[in-house]
């Protein structure tokens, strides 16, 4: 039982930091993505998803992290599949 004590103890001591977490650095593109309306910063402009647009060549030569997810992100989600015909399999 002493055993668990005090690997517990000695656990719950190594757990605790002391220090200070680090804040996160915010990049250009953070900055964009949390705040597109920035008097400082030109707005976002986001290609719209067409069949140009939405090839992996394209999306590759775009610089901007957050702009290039979100195209790949309404890429996905434009709907390009074409309804299909049911056919009837009676004999």
């Amino acid at each position: 039982m002493k055993k668990y004590i005090t690997i517990v103890f000695l656990v719950s001591l190594t757990a605790c930091n002391q220090e200070v977490p680090e804040q996160p650095k915010i990049t250009s593109n953070m900055g964009n993505a949390a705040n597109p309306n920035s008097p400082t910063q030109a707005p976002i402009s986001i290609p719209e998803a067409n069949d140009a647009n939405c090839k992996f060549e394209y999306m590759k030569s775009i610089t901007d992290k957050v702009i290039q997810q979100t195209l790949a992100d309404n890429c996905m989600r434009r709907n390009t599949l074409k309804p299909t015909i049911h056919k009837n399999w009676d004999f």
